[in-house]
Parts: C-alpha cells; structure tokens; sequence
C-alpha cells in the first residue's frame, strides 16, 4: 500500500499534535490555516494512514520495521484490594495507552504500544511482581479496526 506523502501541513498538524495532543480540530484549524473541516479531514487520514494512534503520535509510520508492538495485559487483582497502587504503578509506563477496570471482578485490562518484546516483558514482569496482582496474562495484538467517535452536541 502506498501511502500519500506527508506534506507541511501535515507535518504542521502532527508538531501541534505532539505538544498538545487534547486540542480542539477548531483550535489546530486556526493556527495552520485550514478550516475547521479542512483539519479535521486531515486529521482523520494521518488517523487512518497511522501517523496518529491513541493520541500519540507516531512519526515515519506505518513503515513495519519501526510500528510498535501492540499488546494486552490483563491483570486479576487480590480481592480486597483498593488497587491504588497498582494505578500508581501504571502511571509510571508511557506504552500504556489505556486501562480499564473490568466490571465487577478486579480485572484490569492494559493496552500499550510498545517498541520491542524485551520490553513487553520488563513491563509484564514489573507488575507480576506487585502484591496487588493475583495473575497476569500477556497478549500481543494486531489492531484490526480503530474508530474515533464524531463529537456529538449533547442532546443530538
């Protein structure tokens, strides 16, 4: 597949990007000289192209020698436990890129970027070794499907 150049513009997004990853398309729109509409169509293909993951961006992608390993961890924590520190713990892992408490049972599923193995398994073997964690199961993934909800007005 042979993925369009990245001209200025693109370049210019991505650089806002890096530096304030939660700003409003209106926002980056303003300070690159596109329209809101114009951005936000740019935005969505650096999405699609995989310049733009999990609100991080990822420079000279989707070349796969340099694409990062995305993995799962799933982590069953000791009954009981408040897991503040294991939160406190997740805090200190840039790969993560999200975590969520399962319903009702003191799960916690991780999902990261990571650049290698190696360092999948420091990380796994970092939280095994926390009093909080009962088990751990260790996946790597390949994403299949990635959808960013449009904003919706509240009410719509």
């Amino acid at each position: 597949m042979n993925l369009p150049a990245l001209d200025p513009t693109d370049l210019k997004i991505l650089d806002i990007l890096q530096d304030e990853g939660r700003l409003p398309s209106a926002t980056i729109a303003l300070r690159t000289g596109l329209t809101e509409s114009q951005c936000s169509e740019r935005i969505f293909r650096l999405e699609r192209d995989g310049h733009i993951a999990g609100y991080t961006i990822i420079r000279n992608y989707p070349d796969p020698a340099t694409r990062p390993i995305s993995a799962i961890i799933r982590i069953v924590q000791v009954s009981g436990r408040t897991g503040h520190d294991l939160q406190r713990s997740m805090e200190s892992i840039p790969e993560i890129t999200t975590a969520d408490l399962m319903d009702n049972d003191h799960t916690v599923l991780l999902r990261l970027q990571i650049p290698d193995l190696e360092r999948l398994e420091k990380i796994s073997a970092f939280f095994k070794v926390q009093s909080a964690v009962l088990a751990l199961d260790v996946s790597t993934t390949q994403p299949l499907y990635c959808h960013r909800p449009a904003p919706q007005t509240i009410g719509s």
